[in-house]
């Protein structure tokens, strides 16, 4: 059987399920049902106030799992546009945050960037170790229906995640900005005083990204065997462990209007519901990475109108198999006002190849790629089973969610290996609420769990996945890849997991929680963080407990309005101190007295002050 390339066959199933969709609609009868149109709701019914009524039996067109949005069937009327969004401004107060250690790689490094000013001695007093500043963004998401079942979505931010006054127009620029002076924004005269305007972000000029970023766009089509998508689009599943939008949750209708990171995928999809079940299945092809484009590289100099792959063999492919039980946000809560269980599962099954690889680190754009020392085999395969449960009954709500990640990397020769690294990481999470004083009190418990390596950062004090090591070292006999974060979006605290390390990763954690509700309008919350390691001698101290912390947040909503203040403070323990001696490192070769005997001793306590302004439309 002839060899056909995983793109070519991807794109035969979307043709194929084309076909088959189009077959169908043309044997259905008028008022037969479309998908998405709501089980005998009219478009232009208005739904009552109250607790709904149990739904019919008989399965229809059930909201799908989380990486396709539920169909809007409480919609009351057709808009051809409708547009979303919020606008945001936060305003940070760190305190302590590199926990007295020295950010200078050379001397070890810190979990996080000390003030500048601290490493001046023209500053003519003691720096107070911390920084503050106030960020803003505009985010807009419009969503075009062509009609009830048809859509075209689209994501963009303006003036994503600005500094304030991180673009000033001074007057020694002759008293303008001109967008045409491509000279070094460090070489312009730094008379900041003087600054009257702010300019535009440019990016590689005064920015590191432009004014207007469109960060996704896609396509919903609802047909009579199921619902088709395909573009570039969020991906969410259960609790966002794993796979998380950063933005809208599906699953509860919630809106996080604090991500900073978020899921973006290229993917074309499929869901149906399995016929005399409610289960709704989903099947994905990702383009993980497709590596050099023809308009990146001079080959494909005069062809820019329509850029190509330059290779399919280097391409990072997915397929994405979905099985779900899942009610809408509303009717999950509807079910348990009538004091009926209400109970949603599924599972997200994920199998990711790429036989090749490429070297593009000297690469730039426009240049020529050395094919001689860039194209290296990769032989990668991994399976990545990811279940998840909801269940509620009356006062209390129990979820989890947890993930394997199995498979292997067979050639890794670039960086030193002679043999293949195995993948085996494991994460989980779960959470219980229990609802008193008529849903107004809200306590629980949350704990979850990352796998890790036996390997340190590098440089070692620099605790952020940003530097994790995860190949480990080509001398070690040891060729299996464990460490496991969880998504970025998953917000466990304000200060460890946020900043310091970045996810929960080799890591476990316990956190206590409360919340109560003063008004409709004012919310009180409370917790408490305490975190130890999975690999103590991955750790900067070598030790078990990474620390312990308390949040507390008061927030109003109202009218789309959010406004909130929240304090945290870590007091870090033993795995994040700096040692002078490292009894299992005996010779010094990863302790820090080897370095710089003066970024050693145990880790100070960290504070942050943070305040939010939002407006969501």
């Amino acid at each position: 059987m002839p060899y056909i390339h995983t793109a070519t066959f991807r794109t035969g199933v979307v043709v194929g399920l084309l076909l088959v969709t189009a077959s169908a609609e043309a044997q259905i009868a008028p008022g037969g049902g479309m998908p998405g149109g709501g089980m005998g709701q009219q478009p232009d019914e208005a739904k009552k106030e109250g607790v709904a009524e149990a739904a019919p039996k008989a399965p229809g067109l059930l909201p799908t799992n989380p990486v396709l949005p539920a169909p809007k069937g409480r919609r009351k009327r057709w808009k051809l546009l409708e547009l979303d969004g919020y606008f945001r401004m936060r305003t940070d107060w760190f305190k302590n945050f590199h926990l007295g250690f020295v950010d200078d790689p050379a001397a070890g490094g810190a979990p996080f960037p000390r003030a500048l000013g601290c490493g001046s001695s023209r500053l003519g007093r003691k720096c107070d170790e911390s920084l503050s500043s106030t960020n803003m963004r505009l985010r807009l998401e419009p969503t075009i229906n062509l009609d009830e079942g048809t859509s075209i979505h689209v994501q963009a931010d303006v003036l994503d995640n600005l500094v304030l006054g991180s673009t000033p127009v001074n007057q020694g620029w002759a008293g303008g900005f001109d967008a045409s002076d491509t000279t070094d924004f460090g070489n312009r005269p730094p008379l900041g005083a003087f600054g009257k305007s702010q300019a535009p972000p440019i990016a590689g000029l005064n920015s590191d990204r432009d004014s207007i970023a469109v960060k996704r766009a896609w396509a919903e089509v609802a047909v009579p065997l199921g619902i088709l998508k395909f573009g570039r689009m969020p991906n969410h599943w259960g609790m966002g462990m794993v796979a998380n939008s950063g933005g809208h949750d599906p699953i509860d209708g919630s809106y996080d209007l604090d991500g900073d990171y978020g899921d973006t995928v290229d993917r074309v999809s499929f869901s149906a519901v399995i016929p005399g079940t409610q289960i709704r299945g989903m099947i994905a092809s990702d383009w993980d990475s497709t590596r050099l484009v023809s308009n990146q590289a001079s080959q494909g100099k005069g062809r820019e109108g329509h850029p190509f792959d330059l290779d399919d063999e280097d391409d990072g492919n997915s397929w994405i198999i979905v099985l779900s039980r899942m009610d809408a946000p509303q009717e999950f809560r509807d079910k348990v006002e009538r004091g009926e269980l209400a109970l949603n599962y599924g599972v997200y099954f994920e199998y990711r190849t790429q036989r090749w690889d490429n070297d593009v680190s000297g690469f730039t754009v426009g240049g020529d790629f050395d094919e001689a020392n860039g194209y290296v085999p990769r032989d990668l395969k991994t399976y990545s089973p990811n279940p998840w449960v909801k269940l509620a009954y009356k006062r209390i709500q129990l979820e989890a969610e947890a993930i394997g990640q199995f498979g292997k990397i067979g050639r890794l020769d670039e960086f030193g290996f002679d043999s293949q690294a195995n993948i085996r990481k494991y994460g989980g999470t779960a959470r219980f609420t229990w609802k008193g004083l008529e849903g107004k009190l809200r306590l629980g418990l949350e704990s979850g769990a990352a796998s890790g390596d036996q390997w340190d950062n590098t440089p070692q004090g620099n605790t952020h996945i940003a530097f994790a090591n995860l190949l480990g070292d080509p001398s070690s006999s040891d060729r299996k890849l464990s460490q496991f974060m969880f998504n970025r979006e998953y917000k466990v605290d304000m200060i460890l997991f946020r900043h310091l390390i970045g996810a929960v990763s080799n890591a476990g954690y316990v956190k206590p929680f409360l919340s109560y509700d003063f008004t409709k309008s004012i919310q009180f919350k409370i917790s408490n963080i305490t975190s130890f390691a999975m690999k103590p001698v991955a750790t900067p101290g070598n030790s078990r407990m990474y620390g312990t912390e308390f949040n507390t947040d008061l927030g109003y909503s109202g009218g789309g309005l959010f406004a909130g203040v929240s304090y945290g403070v870590l007091f870090p323990f033993a795995a994040m101190n700096h040692p002078d001696d490292d009894p299992l490192d005996p010779d010094g070769d990863f302790g820090y007295s080897a370095i710089d005997p003066d970024n050693t001793g145990d880790a100070g306590t960290a504070h942050t002050l943070q305040l939010r302004l939002m407006l969501q439309f």
